[in-house]
């Protein structure tokens, strides 16, 4: 026989560890969210530290130059949420320091937006993107991760500019 106070415990229990997937998902955003406002911040950062006059530079002659790579690093983000949204802002009005910085700022605040708004139900779909078939929780691990593999040339570029980059920030 079952306790009259073991039913309503295991009740209770069966409820809570439903709605842990969702936690779970809501988490992820919110852990997401976060991360993007940091980066957006360290990004311009690191964009802003390079002069202008030096926005073509290029470390060897097949890479990018820094304004490219900063730019690739915020279109990619309007690909990879483009199954949640509309498409992002396709590219920066020109190539110049000013143009590059607001639309690396343009950028991750629609970023911001859409994955403040993403619902468990989109995080946790499968979607088929260029990369292959991924998760909405994987196409948001693989935007932030794309986005620190392309902020370390800009990097290294200032490096090699004699300017130290701003500290790292997570």
């Amino acid at each position: 026989m079952v306790s009259r106070f073991l039913m309503p415990r295991m009740t209770i229990t069966c409820i809570a560890l439903a709605g842990l997937p969702a936690f779970a998902q809501t988490d992820i955003k919110a852990a997401v969210v976060k991360h993007l406002k940091i980066s957006r911040d360290f990004t311009l950062k690191v964009a802003d530290q390079m002069p202008a006059a030096d926005y073509g530079f290029k470390l060897t002659p097949p890479q990018m130059s820094f304004a490219e790579q900063i730019t690739h690093l915020a279109q990619a983000q309007s690909e990879f949420l483009a199954p949640f949204g509309a498409p992002g802002p396709g590219k920066p009005a020109s190539m110049n320091k000013p143009d590059v910085i607001a639309f690396v700022k343009q950028t991750f605040d629609r970023s911001i937006d859409i994955v403040s708004k993403l619902t468990p139900e989109q995080i946790s779909k499968t979607y088929n993107s260029g990369e292959g078939t991924m998760t909405g929780a994987e196409l948001l691990m693989f935007l932030m991760d794309h986005t620190t593999h392309h902020r370390a040339p800009a990097e290294m570029y200032l490096r090699a500019k004699g300017i130290t980059p701003a500290e790292y920030q997570f």
